[in-house]
């Protein structure tokens, strides 16, 4: 399954947030099998937020998931850019309201907010794209968004982090690893790093690319740091299987012929 992430929010571009969110849920998703082919930052803009999941499934993207923009404010755009990107109607989903007015209800009692009442912003955070399936938000009030588009995988999340983070693990992971399972493209990866005892990666490079073009199912980088006298430049080997098994073995055998290979170069 290839993937695509959207950070939404000019926050993000103008440098006062860091997209901690991203790469949170790169290692989440490749942990559970999904190829990660694209991350970007958008702007709180309907047509570019739109244009980027349009461009994202241009690519041949199975699942794209956007942060942030699901809030109840004027520049909160993302489920409208969903709908419209999708060809779908944005409407009024009668459990997202309901999981809003639950949560402002809550929120009243504790003393949070001033008034339990559902204003107009505070029901668009319910309004979802029709056919769209809300996600119980445990943290904060706006509900996630999971809907399924000719096999393609749509999920809004918020750009809170423990927001993004509770409804990923709680409501995205369960229904994420039933379609892996189901579709038979669920893998595992399994990663490990070795020091190659090279100063020098444009003289690394060439050795690992050669392991690599002979070992099945493996991925490796080198890990560039700084050029010096004391510089021992390391080498992350990552192998997929269709379960732990599989990549295990290609991880050791992997590993054993870098090793053999970069002891072939140094003794040269």
């Amino acid at each position: 399954m290839k993937g695509a992430i959207i950070a939404v929010g000019r926050e993000i571009l103008t440098g006062k947030t860091l997209d901690t969110n991203s790469h949170w849920l790169a290692g989440e998703l490749t942990a559970m099998g999904v190829w990660l082919k694209r991350i970007c930052a958008v702007d709180d803009v309907l047509e570019e937020i739109t244009g980027e999941i349009s461009y994202a499934f241009s690519l041949g993207i199975d699942l794209l998931i956007t942060t942030g923009g699901l809030g109840p404010t004027r520049d909160d755009m993302t489920l409208q850019a969903w709908a419209q990107a999708l060809g779908r109607d944005l409407e009024l989903h009668p459990r997202a309201l309901e999981m809003v007015e639950e949560k402002y209800r809550t929120l009243h009692t504790r003393g949070y907010v001033t008034t339990p009442h559902i204003t107009p912003e505070r029901e668009k955070m319910a309004r979802m794209p029709e056919g769209a399936l809300p996600l119980p938000n445990s943290v904060g009030a706006a509900p996630g968004m999971f809907l399924e588009e000719e096999g393609r995988v749509c999920v809004a999340l918020p750009g809170v982090p423990g927001e993004m983070k509770a409804i990923f693990l709680e409501e995205v992971v369960p229904r994420l690893s039933r379609l892996l399972e189901k579709k038979g493209n669920g893998r595992v990866l399994l990663q490990e790093t070795v020091r190659s005892g090279f100063r020098d990666e444009s003289l690394l490079w060439p050795l690992v690319r050669q392991v690599m073009d002979e070992e099945e199912g493996v991925y490796l980088k080198t890990l560039a740091t700084r050029f010096g006298p004391d510089v021992d430049l390391e080498v992350r080997v990552e192998a997929w299987g269709e379960d732990e098994t599989q990549a295990r073995r290609r991880l050791e055998r992997a590993v054993e012929r870098l090793k053999e290979v970069l002891q072939g170069a140094r003794g040269a």
